[in-house]
């Protein structure tokens, strides 16, 4: 049995799933940082993050595998409420409070991974200029901000549910960053143009008291840093890959860079 990947080829036998990295993504993903992060992950007492049941190098590809979750299905299929963002909150929480040797992980650089798309890209797109000195302005407040590991990629597919269970998957991005980017990464990459649930998502983060009101404004540019940053991703994707679906994603992506309102 095979399954859609981005960054891998996955396969499932015998209920256990086999991720096997491919190499053209390694112009901006670090393999050896999520390999740092496997590692540690495998000990960690926890239930917010899916535990690999082991993982090797194979000619210069990361190799993972983990239980397959047969009785879950993905926030892609499933319609999004105030319980489940309940337990995406909860999820978050657990997981920017483990204990990690942080020494091993890398930091996320906000202008370089940017650029990692920008500077691979043969059309370059023009709304790089337009942004980048206020994306610097960004970075300088960010980098001040204390770190946490986040996961950095909270899509629909990488959020598994089964009941009153949530559990996240894939750690292609997973760094050291701030509280923010989490956060955001749900309302850009999930909740999208869901004005009533993005709402509710942050005054429950704000009753949780994972950000406070004052902090409001640093969570809208981390917003607009992702929109600005996977409509960069999406572009490079379709250049590259030729393939509509990230066309798609790349136009939607900066419509909602020039629309999304402020919270």
């Amino acid at each position: 049995m095979e399954f859609k990947g981005y960054t891998n080829y996955i396969t499932v036998k015998d209920n256990i799933l086999t991720k096997e990295s491919i190499s053209f993504h390694d112009i901006y993903l670090d393999k050896q940082n999520e390999f740092n992060f496997l590692e540690q992950l495998k000990s960690l007492e926890q239930n917010c993050l899916l535990k690999p049941i082991n993982f090797w190098w194979h000619k210069n590809k990361l190799i993972s595998q983990y239980n397959f979750l047969k009785d879950y299905k993905s926030l892609e299929k499933v319609k999004l409420n105030e319980k489940i963002i309940d337990m995406v909150i909860d999820n978050i929480i657990e997981m920017h409070n483990l204990n990690i040797n942080s020494d091993k992980i890398k930091k996320f650089e906000y202008i370089n991974f940017l650029n990692s798309f920008q500077n691979n890209t043969i059309n370059k797109l023009e709304i790089y200029d337009y942004y980048i000195n206020e994306i610097k302005q960004y970075e300088s407040i960010f980098n001040k901000l204390n770190l946490v590991l986040s996961h950095n990629d909270l899509v629909p597919g990488n959020i598994l549910i089964k009941k009153d269970k949530l559990i996240f998957i894939d750690y292609d991005y997973v760094m050291l960053n701030n509280k923010f980017f989490d956060l955001a990464s749900f309302i850009t990459e999930t909740l999208n143009d869901d004005e009533n649930l993005i709402r509710y998502f942050i005054n429950k983060c704000i009753e949780k008291k994972i950000i406070s009101s004052i902090e409001l404004d640093t969570l809208n540019k981390m917003i607009k840093y992702q929109d600005l940053l996977w409509t960069f991703w999406a572009h490079f994707m379709f250049e590259k890959q030729n393939n509509i679906e990230f066309k798609t994603i790349y136009e939607n992506k900066l419509n909602r860079l020039k629309n999304r309102k402020n919270y």
